[in-house]
């Protein structure tokens, strides 16, 4: 029994109050009421992205989540606007070849004779005129209770592929859901489907719980690679995200969690592990190896998922080091010919795929974290207070923030404008360094250049004036840096693996860009920074949520599991970071400006 004492600490703008252990850290509660905190760090509190607003004493105050600990009565001042995050959920779904694994086949109890001396499985065959099986004992057992009831009128038997896995008597035909999923780093969707009509039913999204382990696949690596019970607590939050998710599916569609018979899952190497609950030590270190990168598929009861216990769970393919299932998603998800891609996802992890559906070279770059607002002063997720769009109009500096509320800082999308607005306007050099003497006395927005009690430069995006209630929205030099290695990353990948597929930039039919960065990111503004390579008669087309795309396919189509099984077999890992020509090409690209590529 714990010695430790219990404090009631206070939600007051959530309406909640919940008792907590004595040393409980204020981000550990706020996880615990369903709004994890975005610990970049892995908790150490250098990120200093989980400033939480409490009331402790009577006093309000800003304090690091992943360090200040709990006091009794204490209010901690989070919304559930606060914690909204604006998460990519539109995918290109618009023709499905429908073909799913799972349905549900339907026949009249009459027809259901087992002849004498036989089996009740191959009157059932003959009933169907399927060569099916019922290898579950579970299902056999539940077979001998209900088989020759005949209380009702109709056998409903739910099928994956050619396996009974339940058979349900009634009264009427009945219909099998399924739900596909993208497991990102930052964040989940799912997609509910009747799998019957092949008719999207709802779709939900929140964020990914495992945050509060880590805002990076590196950092969550660390801390589930520690102890077994790291491990089991990192597995434990997103299976607890996953049925966070069909709970709000279900109340939503008023659909029982019963009639649920399948899942799919796609995520990058890291997610994989974790969901899975694999030890993901040997991923973060040289050689970067995982346990596997086949295709995952278990029973839901496996992994506590809340659909019918008899449901499958499938967990897409990896490609090869941290390139995962969502990259094969986003693969799967693509045009049929044989035109070139070059796809980009710029998500949490950056990846790179180069090639058409014969053959894949694919890619990882450590680009996600900056230009997700990790590593930047005033860096956040894409949530209400985000700074997401920057312009000059009338020669002032307009700032639109989701919500249209106060700004609090910078999302992805807002940090590629700002570098774009500093190098459009000359306000920095093509290296990245902040203009100084005559440059800047004789520039028009030289006064919102300010200096800092250690003698660094940022610039100003947002004044006092402006945002009375708040602090100023600064851009540093450290900022624009880091959004320099990001970009200099992306596009030296993009480069080489064109170069070592063995074909030209213009033979590219198109470039896509995958994700929820990609969704937001103004392109014209990526290009002109050099984020983006620009190619003469190649366009550049967002796809949304390729990833979910994928999973939705896999869900509804056995002609496109079967592709999906294919692309591992036709794609080659490049990995970036031991190759000598990406370091030696790597920081000439850091350089600011538009970039061709040959």
């Amino acid at each position: 029994m714990s010695s430790l004492k219990t404090i009631r600490i206070f939600f007051p703008l959530l309406d909640k109050s919940i008792l907590v252990e004595t040393g409980t850290t204020v981000a550990a509660a706020c996880a615990q009421v369903g709004f994890p905190q975005n610990l970049v760090c892995g908790g150490k509190g250098t990120c200093k992205k989980c400033l939480v607003t409490i009331r402790e004493n009577d006093l309000v105050s800003e304090v690091l989540g992943c360090q200040h600990p709990v006091s009794n009565d204490m209010a901690i001042l989070i919304s559930k606007e606060a914690a909204v995050s604006q998460i990519l959920e539109t995918t290109e779904n618009e023709t499905l070849s429908f073909n799913p694994k799972t349905r549900v086949v339907t026949t009249p109890m009459a027809h259901l004779k087992t002849e004498m001396c036989s089996y009740d499985l191959e009157a059932i065959r003959n009933a169907l005129d399927m060569p099916i099986k019922m290898s579950s004992i579970k299902v056999l057992q539940k077979s001998a209770e209900i088989f020759h009831q005949k209380s009702l009128p109709l056998m409903n038997f739910v099928l994956y592929n050619d396996e009974v896995i339940d058979l349900i008597p009634s009264s009427e035909s009945l219909n099998a859901y399924g739900v596909a999923f993208d497991i990102g780093t930052t964040s989940v969707v799912g997609y509910l489907y009747d799998l019957t009509s092949g008719v999207l039913i709802h779709q939900y999204s929140s964020l990914n719980k495992q945050i509060s382990f880590g805002g990076d696949v590196i950092s969550r690596i660390d801390y589930a690679s520690t102890s077994p019970e790291n491990l089991k607590a990192i597995q434990h939050a997103i299976i607890e995200t996953v049925n966070n998710i069909l709970s709000n599916l279900f109340y939503e569609s008023k659909i029982a969690a019963e009639a649920v018979y399948e899942c799919v899952f796609c995520g990058n190497s890291t997610m994989a592990h974790l969901f899975l609950g694999l030890n993901p030590l040997h991923l973060g270190l040289s050689p970067f190896t995982g346990i596997t990168r086949d295709m995952v598929v278990a029973d839901a009861e496996e992994f506590t998922i809340n659909i019918n216990p008899n449901g499958k769970i499938t967990f897409l393919p990896l490609l090869g080091g941290f390139v995962g299932a969502d990259t094969t998603a986003v693969l799967l998800g693509l045009p049929k010919d044989d035109e070139y891609r070059l796809m980009i996802d710029l998500g949490t992890n950056g990846e790179i795929a180069v090639g058409n559906r014969n053959r894949y070279f694919v890619a990882s770059t450590a680009c996600g974290p900056a230009l997700e607002g990790a590593g930047i002063h005033m860096g956040m997720r894409g949530t209400t207070g985000a700074i997401e769009k920057i312009e000059l109009i009338d020669n002032e500096i307009k700032c639109h923030v989701i919500g249209d509320a106060a700004p609090l800082g910078f999302c992805g999308s807002g940090i590629i404008d700002a570098i774009a607005f500093l190098f459009r306007e000359k306000l920095i050099y093509d290296r990245g360094n902040f203009i100084k003497g005559e440059d800047l006395d004789n520039h028009p927005f030289k006064d919102r250049f300010k200096t800092d009690e250690n003698n660094q430069r940022y610039f100003v995006f947002v004044r006092h004036q402006d945002n009375p209630n708040g602090k100023e929205m600064i851009i540093t030099q450290k900022d624009v840096r880091a959004v320099q290695l990001a970009k200099a990353a992306i596009f030296t990948g993009c480069c080489l693996l064109t170069e070592k597929y063995g074909i030209k930039a213009t033979d590219l039919k198109e470039i896509t860009l995958a994700g929820a960065f990609g969704n937001y990111i103004d392109i014209e503004n990526a290009q002109f920074i050099g984020l983006l390579p620009e190619i003469s008669g190649v366009p550049i087309r967002s796809i949304g949520n390729g990833a979910g795309t994928g999973s939705q396919l896999f869900l509804l189509s056995q002609d496109e599991a079967k592709r999906c099984e294919t692309i591992p077999k036709v794609t080659t890992h490049i990995e970036l970071a031991t190759d000598p020509d990406f370091s030696n090409r790597y920081m000439q690209n850091t350089f600011l400006g538009r970039n061709e590529m040959a």
